[in-house]
């Protein structure tokens, strides 16, 4: 009996120290994520109103969430396509070409250049105010370059590298927010083999001279809950940094999400996976772990740039996305989370990686992923305007829809930016 209730207690204190992720996850969200604003309701003659009511409503938030679209399902004319079209919209706020951006994409053969499906992806991104990345100038790995490539010397190489650079660079100046600049070259060496280790920083330079208003990344993939090609990956960005290449974040893949986990006991994964998937469980601890060494080292903001979760356990595909988004959210050197892919009919690991079924409705993992967003992480309220015409409230970071009530009768609608930059009260003129 006695050995039975010591075993119960052991099992409770177990499961409590595995809730508290989530619970220290909810506590740095509030404080990171939000802020304390005022927003001053004036007259046109710039006066304030006193005992206006103001309700403010959560359009998008600053932080982005967001997507791999694919040029085959976003111009699908049936239900799906129409399904795969509404979840992003009615979900998130960014998006990032899966393979539309890519050099084997736009130049299938040397000369001909085609960006028209890219070119169609960031126009939708525009009319909808969705955040774009670019993806990707360069890919260091040999086996995604192209056979008319392997063919050049070294000078037709490098003429080529400078026109793909200029060209791309020139055609998204101010459409797109970031680039990642060389994909994985931590893995890969395509382009220093041939061209040598400048190279690098010249693209970041050059793309900079280009589009300064782009943050430039880097973009590896194994890092979370792997110290030693953590350090790796700070020592590339120190380099490149002392180099003068202007490096502006860090790009962080997860196509292995399936390994998060809060039991610190969990096996090795042995499944025969690739190099880009770890084998090791990935904790709580662990994944703050590298986030938190690799933003202290670097100062540098984070993008979890490509999140994939193959699971055929569809609740346990909820869960471990649901891991990842608080834990990134929760951390203040993180700000994006991007899927790559959520519909089971296009999703490059298959229907086990969805959050949106063939038929157009969500999976667990994507009920979960949406009520993240629209439910948990909101700001919604009512709040009445004082002698200065202010009215405060506390709220996530983001673009609010004001309606505001005026003490005499008549409503007025207003859209306001409430970002972590924004200080002091934002004025509101009403007629």
């Amino acid at each position: 009996m006695k050995s039975s209730l010591i075993l119960l207690l052991a099992c409770t204190v177990c499961a409590t120290l595995r809730a508290d992720w989530r619970s220290d996850a909810d506590a740095r969200i509030d404080k990171i994520r939000k802020g304390n604003f005022a927003v001053e309701v004036l007259d046109a003659q710039g006066a304030p109103v006193r005992g206006a009511t103001v309700s403010y409503h959560l359009l998008r938030h600053e932080f982005l969430f967001g997507t791999a679209i694919a040029y085959a399902p976003y111009t699908e004319k049936d239900a799906l396509g129409t399904a795969y079209r509404k979840f992003i919209l009615d979900n998130l706020n960014g998006l990032v070409c899966e393979n539309e951006m890519k050099w084997y994409s736009d130049e299938v053969k040397e000369g001909h250049e085609d960006y028209s499906q890219a070119d169609a992806l960031v126009a939708f991104a525009q009319k909808h105010h969705l955040m774009m990345r670019g993806h990707c100038l360069f890919w260091e790995k040999q086996k995604f370059a192209m056979p008319w490539q392997l063919k050049l010397t070294p000078a037709q190489l490098r003429a080529a590298v400078e026109r793909r650079l200029v060209d791309t660079v020139t055609r998204y100046k101010g459409k797109v927010i970031s680039w990642d600049v060389d994909n994985e070259m931590l893995d890969g060496d395509f382009f220093r083999s041939r061209l040598g280790d400048d190279i690098v920083p010249w693209m970041f330079k050059t793309a900079h001279k280009i589009d300064p208003h782009a943050l430039l990344f880097v973009n590896e993939y194994g890092i979370l809950g792997n110290p030693e090609k953590t350090e790796r990956y700070i020592a590339e960005i120190r380099k490149l940094q002392a180099e003068g290449a202007p490096v502006g974040g860090i790009g962080i893949q997860s196509h292995d999400t399936d390994r998060f986990t809060d039991n610190p006991n969990a096996k090795i994964i042995n499944d025969g996976r690739p190099d880009w998937m770890l084998r090791t469980p990935l904790t709580p601890k662990a994944f703050l772990a590298t986030l938190d060494r690799l933003y202290s080292a670097t100062g540098l903001p984070i993008h979890i740039t490509e999140i994939s979760a193959k699971v055929h356990d569809p609740e346990r595909r909820a869960k471990v996305l649901d891991m990842l988004f608080r834990l990134s959210f929760s951390h203040p050197g993180v700000q994006a989370l991007v899927l790559w892919g959520f519909d089971a009919k296009h999703h490059w690991l298959g229907a086990d990686a969805a959050l949106m079924n063939a038929d157009g409705t969500l999976t667990p993992a994507g009920v979960d992923i949406t009520h993240l967003i629209h439910d948990v992480w909101t700001s919604n309220g009512t709040v009445s305007s004082n002698d200065d015409g202010r009215a405060a409230f506390r709220a996530f970071y983001g673009t609010y829809e004001l309606t505001i009530t005026l003490p005499g009768g008549g409503t007025v609608k207003r859209t306001v930016f409430l970002g972590k930059a924004v200080h002091g009260p934002v004025p509101v003129v009403v007629n």
